[in-house]
């Protein structure tokens, strides 16, 4: 019964540090390289697509809302503490 303990024990500690010597062992694969020459485009950009308007757009900017409005229609204010 010791004897198994000891084993199990030793199998333990053993596998884990030879898993870790063989990593460490292990030769690492080489850096990648760098290409010499890169080539970033063999042919034109294309045109970008034509919008609908040249002229821009022009957003109004929403109503101004006084303070104290609860923007609701009802006629009551939520403001009260019924």
């Amino acid at each position: 019964m010791a004897r198994s303990r000891i084993a199990l024990l030793a199998a333990a500690v053993a596998l884990p540090l030879g898993a870790a010597a063989v990593t460490w062992a292990w030769p690492e694969p080489p850096a990648p390289r760098a290409p010499i020459e890169v080539k970033l485009r063999d042919h034109p950009a294309p045109a970008p697509p034509p919008t609908s308007s040249s002229t821009p757009v022009v957003v109004p900017p929403p109503p101004v809302v006084p303070p104290g409005d609860d923007q609701d229609d009802d006629g009551q204010s939520d403001d009260s503490d019924d």
